[in-house]
């Protein structure tokens, strides 16, 4: 390959991570910053986040947790939004006013319910609601995408609030890897498919060249 052929696979290689590699801008988003030594313990903060009441942090039923808890998702540890009553959890994300961002997260509900109640979930960005979804006890993790949300400010809180069970309100409810990251701007895309396109171009023309 020659140097022309190099220095563009480097540019294609430069527009291709700023696509794929865009950061998560959640704080703890695993909540595994707070490692506990038990299957599950409360907490009165945890890092990155906040409360209208007390965090839950439970081990999965594979890495040391309860049999009745669930499975990971990820990593050792999970959020259980419900310790002693319907809570919310939020955390105030660094944002660029104007420009989009994609977020995802992984929900449950708890296994143990009692009377196998529904748990309920409402996300807001900033003051806008993402979604208000319901998941049954034995749902297992379910994961949720939503893209191009907007951010109206340079700070944009992110909030979880638990609606249900309010039968049981101190089960269910499990959260996991909240995922914030921004969407790419059109020109790197347009940067990447030039990329690709020249890339093509060349090599199409050395082919060309060998077979003359």
């Amino acid at each position: 390959m020659n140097k022309l052929s190099l220095a563009f696979c480097g540019v294609l290689l430069a527009a291709s991570n700023g696509v794929s590699a865009a950061p998560n801008i959640v704080v703890n988003g695993g909540f595994e910053a707070d490692a506990i030594s038990g299957a599950y313990e409360q907490l009165v903060a945890v890092t990155g986040w906040s409360s209208d009441g007390i965090f839950e942090i439970q081990k999965g039923s594979d890495t040391g947790g309860w049999p009745q808890f669930n499975t990971t998702y990820e990593g050792q540890q999970y959020l259980e939004i419900n310790s002693t009553q319907l809570t919310s959890v939020w955390q105030d994300l660094s944002t660029t006013a104007g420009e989009l961002y994609n977020l995802s997260f992984a929900y449950s509900g708890r296994l143990d319910t009692p009377n196998q109640l529904n748990s309920a979930l409402e996300v807001y960005w900033g003051t806008s609601q993402v979604v208000a979804t319901s998941v049954t006890n034995h749902s297992g993790w379910v994961v949720y995408n939503f893209t191009n949300l907007l951010a109206e400010s340079n700070l944009t809180t992110l909030k979880f609030t638990s609606t249900d069970p309010q039968g049981a309100p101190s089960y269910g409810s499990y959260l996991d890897a909240v995922v914030v990251t921004a969407v790419p701007e059109p020109s790197t895309y347009g940067m990447l498919a030039l990329g690709i396109a020249i890339v093509g171009f060349i090599s199409r023309r050395d082919r060309q060249h060998l077979l003359s």
